[in-house]
């Protein structure tokens, strides 16, 4: 072998050895937890429930540190650019993973390419809700409604190419309804219209509408996931009234490609430990979401499916990336 080779495999073989050696000291400094959202929000309960208990079993710091925008792509970009050692992690929702590679042609990173999925957080899936106003319990009767007054009923999302936005184009493509669309910025905006009975209907998630559901301010009308939640036994899937709308979602726990797997394993394991706390899954259900934990491969399906999911979805809408 040319002297040339030589070092570079000796070269090569030394970057391994450090590779393998800081993996297995990880972790030796804090640990920066990349949210994709407002600080306030439901990310950071489970900052406290979840990594506030794996940062003590770590023995290193975990902290909190929001960018959000753009609806995911902000923190997401800047994850994909970090080192791949570790310290710098994301809260990988599924408009990050499934919804913006559909919606957006110039995303600034791939969701397949460009992450290392650790284990799957939480899984959550939006409810048909409307206010009092709204004279209905089911579906069915919302589609009666709906039916009876084409174009003269409404529904709130967070504007097109959301996730909110596309349960409720599923729902009406299902059900034959025609219902206007009414575009809010975010979910504060949108939950008050819907209390002060401003719009006839949406589709939100659990932590946002919980409270208000079970004192009664607003009725769930259906799930849009395959099986029921624990959170809401009594309300039925879409499905089950007859509407095949299945939008479910959650949150993986993810680096940057090219994350030793040492390092993955090690947080796969803490984070599962974790999620098998009884207090933990209590806590967790009590904020809306469900707890969920796994392998590091099941993660990984969990994201590829999600993925393909939202691409099939969106092709049979015929929905246009923006």
């Amino acid at each position: 072998m040319h002297g040339l080779g030589i070092r570079a495999l000796v070269g090569a073989l030394a970057c391994l050895l450090a590779f393998e050696a800081a993996a297995q000291d990880y972790p030796t400094r804090t640990i920066t937890l990349i949210n994709p959202a407002a600080a306030g929000g439901s990310n950071e309960a489970l900052k406290s429930i979840i990594f506030d208990r794996v940062a003590a079993a770590l023995g290193v710091p975990i902290v909190m540190e929001s960018r959000s925008g753009a609806g995911g792509a902000i923190a997401a970009a800047y994850v994909a650019k970090a080192p791949a050692d570790g310290y710098t992690l994301l809260l990988a929702g599924g408009s990050i993973t499934a919804t913006l590679p559909v919606t957006r042609k110039d995303l600034p990173y791939d969701p397949l390419r460009d992450f290392v999925p650790i284990v799957t957080l939480i899984g959550t899936a939006p409810l048909l809700v409307v206010p009092k106003s709204t004279p209905a319990t089911t579906a069915k009767e919302f589609v009666e409604l709906a039916r009876a007054q084409p174009g003269k009923h409404d529904y709130g999302s967070y504007g097109r190419g959301t996730t909110n936005y596309f349960a409720f184009e599923l729902f009406k493509r299902a059900a034959g309804i025609d219902v206007v669309s009414i575009p809010y910025r975010g979910s504060a905006p949108l939950l008050i219209a819907l209390l002060a009975g401003e719009v006839d209907a949406a589709f939100e998630q659990p932590p946002t509408i919980r409270s208000y559901v079970a004192d009664g301010k607003l009725r769930a009308l259906g799930i849009a996931s395959p099986e029921r939640s624990p959170m809401f036994p009594d309300v039925p899937t879409m499905a089950e009234q007859g509407y095949p709308v299945s939008t479910p979602g959650g949150i993986v726990l993810a680096a940057p490609a090219g994350l030793p797997a040492p390092i993955a394993d090690r947080l796969n394991r803490e984070v599962n430990r974790v999620l098998a706390l009884p207090e933990v899954r209590q806590r967790i259900l009590e904020t809306g979401y469900e707890p969920m934990g796994g392998t590091r491969d099941e993660a990984e399906r969990w994201v590829r499916s999600g993925n393909e999911a939202w691409r099939i979805m969106t092709r049979d809408l015929g929905y246009v990336p923006d």
